[in-house]
């Protein structure tokens, strides 16, 4: 999909001197990654059905402190919960004036605690929607790239050598950065099958090599060596014809494009947000948007609160 969106990028500029000037590698980099960003910025806030991430941590008595995963768009909650996921105790952020202190908040990449934890809680977790702020990335696979199974036998664990990973883009090497993105396996045999799947954690193992789990194993794959794949955002037409529309915008401005052309690369994006934004804000329609009142902020469902 990474390599449609830069065709269509070029197809928008129409363009004989721009594979010249600049190459998939660039467009990827510089243009393609920045206007995921965007886009993704834009539907998250609508969504109907954003990718939900839990990560779990200690808090120490008396320690203020917590490091943030990066790419975290917007934190949801911070909780403890049982092992069937049932909600049993929540931390609720106050204004910071508040006599008793704001409780939690979050200050650049942490997450901080006034007052400080009275005492230790080992099962904390950190629910967030991650944003699109990511390096994309495609390769060719080969042997530097495994597919393994885990314990219960299931496909979901990827070792990646970086250093040899990127064929075209760059491979982020925060640790998280890819939490919550979409692995997509291009196998290139017409008979081999596209599957893509939500990334569960996302660690460096040693040197170049890094390691990435997935939330539901690939069932079409074989263990071994890595077909041709890509970290990007799933595989929506008006997701990518939305990136490329934008990229296309952004790469007009490098050749001080205008004019009517450039309006109708902008009313390509228009219509390709509109159509996306109108698709994630109604994918869950059996709950339709509205106020609910049975929540852990109605002031007659406190006790719970830590």
């Amino acid at each position: 999909m990474l390599k449609t969106a830069i065709e269509r990028i070029r197809g928008f500029l129409d363009d004989p001197d721009l594979e010249a000037k600049y190459s998939d590698d660039y467009i990827v980099r510089h243009i393609i990654s920045p206007a995921f960003a965007s886009v993704l910025s834009r539907v998250n806030n609508s969504a109907s059905n954003p990718v939900m991430q839990k990560i779990s941590f200690p808090l120490y008595s008396k320690q203020q402190d917590y490091q943030l995963p990066p790419a975290v768009g917007e934190v949801i909650r911070l909780c403890i919960s049982d092992e069937m996921g049932r909600v049993l105790q929540e931390a609720l952020p106050r204004g910071f004036w508040n006599l008793r202190g704001p409780n939690w908040q979050i200050q650049g990449n942490i997450i901080s605690f006034i007052p400080y934890p009275p005492e230790s809680y080992s099962t904390m977790e950190l629910w967030y929607i991650p944003s699109g702020d990511y390096k994309p990335f495609y390769s060719t696979g080969g042997a530097d790239h495994q597919l393994a199974a885990d314990t219960d036998g299931n496909l979901t664990q990827i070792t990646i050598n970086v250093g040899t990973a990127a064929s075209v883009g760059e491979v982020d090497r925060r640790p998280s950065a890819y939490v919550g993105q979409m692995l997509r396996i291009l196998p290139t045999s017409t008979s081999g099958v596209i599957e893509e799947r939500i990334i569960n954690t996302w660690t460096q193992v040693s040197g170049t090599s890094w390691k990435a789990t997935v939330r539901k194993g690939f069932t079409s794959q074989t263990a071994g060596n890595m077909p041709p794949f890509e970290i990007a955002q799933e595989g929506s037409e008006n997701m990518f014809e939305a990136v490329a529309a934008a990229g296309a915008l952004k790469l007009a401005t490098y050749r001080r494009l205008n004019g009517e052309h450039f309006g109708m690369i902008q009313a390509a994006y228009r219509d390709a947000m509109k159509t996306l934004m109108d698709h994630y804000s109604n994918m869950q329609m059996r709950l339709p948007k509205s106020w609910e009142k049975d929540t852990v902020d109605n002031q007659l469902t406190q006790p719970w609160r830590i």
